[in-house]
């Protein structure tokens, strides 16, 4: 058998010798094709490999065929087989390739699947996939980027999570490299004030995967005219109430995971742990960045790490508004000064908003330009 690639081609020889003859790319596509609608004269147990193979055929009628056929199959004849299955391409393919149905599931619950296919399964599974991997704790622990995966997945039970992340503090795994990781190991462990609500409050998991929905599927796009700024307005409203409910560890994974109105919200909560898991949330825009370098009501904090980032800082606009907001740090807005134009200076030289330091600087900065350039004239 040919050397395993997770999400790769599938072998021919993960298929039946007697198939293989019929799969060739020279033979009819209208042969693969009746093959892929389940007419080939053959137990299960052996069409289903070669209905995996055909997942990969370069037809898409084939590969739509075979789709149809296994998910489409009686469910008792597809838990027995693929439960059963011990080649890991077949189990890889049929994991990535059948987005939905109980096909997933089962490659889910099989002890062969490949750890490449959990993490892929963990990451784009819907909430049954996600449950039956995130129970396998074990295999979690030995391989942390199926918590990772799952952390990522909206449709990942918290509940599910919440556990997994706690074995992972708990175990001391080597996942400081996720985004918000630190963030949820200081509020788990009740560092830096990290501590939850007296009360215990937070979200079930059936109310965190509304909250979840809630900000991946609206599209205001599909709402024309008034009514797409009264529902946006609604979502708000509600996002906001769930908001208010959530643990610590909650509020850190939605800003994670959640979108541009989930992170407007949270980048103003009062927990420094929340504010900074936004900034480090793989969904966030230079825009938004922008939005928040010019935000004069958001924490010292969320705007000192703004002004640190290397990154966001080549920009020009953002270093602009930077400059602008009295929250930055009196040496960043210094050095920063010194990159803006002559015209923004001037602006920055006039502003009642910036401080008195900055404002003082910028006029010297105008100052010392003026001279340099009277004594070129003079030349």
């Amino acid at each position: 058998m040919s050397e395993f690639v997770s999400g790769g081609p599938m072998p021919l020889s993960s298929v039946v010798e007697q198939h293989r003859q019929f799969l060739s790319p020279d033979r009819p596509a209208a042969l693969r094709e009746r093959i892929a609608k389940g007419l080939l004269p053959s137990s299960f147990d052996d069409l289903v490999p070669t209905l995996a193979f055909l997942l990969h055929d370069a037809e898409k009628t084939v590969r739509e065929a075979a789709a149809e056929t296994l998910s489409t199959a009686p469910e008792d004849e597809l838990e027995r087989v693929i439960k059963a299955a011990t080649d890991i391409a077949v189990l890889d393919t049929l994991g990535r390739r059948i987005k939905a149905g109980v096909v997933p599931r089962f490659v889910a619950l099989n002890r062969e699947t490949h750890t490449e296919t959990l993490v892929y399964l963990a990451g784009a599974g819907d909430k049954t996939v996600c449950d039956i991997v995130g129970r396998n704790a074990q295999r979690a622990l030995r391989h942390p980027a199926m918590i990772e995966a799952l952390f990522f997945n909206p449709k990942a039970p918290q509940g599910v999570v919440q556990h997994l992340l706690e074995l992972a503090v708990r175990e001391n795994l080597a996942l400081d490299h996720m985004p918000g990781y630190r963030e949820i190991r200081a509020a788990l462990l009740g560092e830096h004030g990290a501590e939850e609500d007296d009360d215990g409050s937070a979200l079930s998991d059936i109310e965190f995967i509304s909250a979840m929905d809630m900000v991946l599927d609206f599209d205001a796009d599909l709402v024309t005219g008034g009514d797409a700024h009264d529902e946006q307005e609604e979502v708000n409203r509600n996002l906001q109430a769930m908001v208010a409910s959530m643990s610590v560890a909650q509020k850190i994974r939605l800003a994670l995971v959640g979108d541009a109105n989930a992170r407007k919200l949270l980048i103003r909560d009062p927990k420094k742990m929340v504010s900074s898991a936004v900034l480090k949330s793989p969904r966030l825009t230079d825009g938004e960045v922008k939005k928040y370098a010019m935000n004069k009501s958001l924490g010292d904090d969320v705007i000192a790490q703004i002004a640190r980032n290397k990154q966001w800082t080549r920009d020009y606009s953002v270093r602009k508004a930077l400059v602008m907001n009295p929250k930055t740090p009196l040496s960043i807005s210094m050095t920063f000064l010194r990159t803006l134009s002559q015209k923004d200076i001037k602006t920055v030289s006039k502003s009642r908003e910036v401080t008195g330091a900055v404002a003082r600087q910028a006029k010297s900065h105008l100052a010392k330009l003026d001279q340099a350039k009277r004594r070129k004239n003079k030349k």
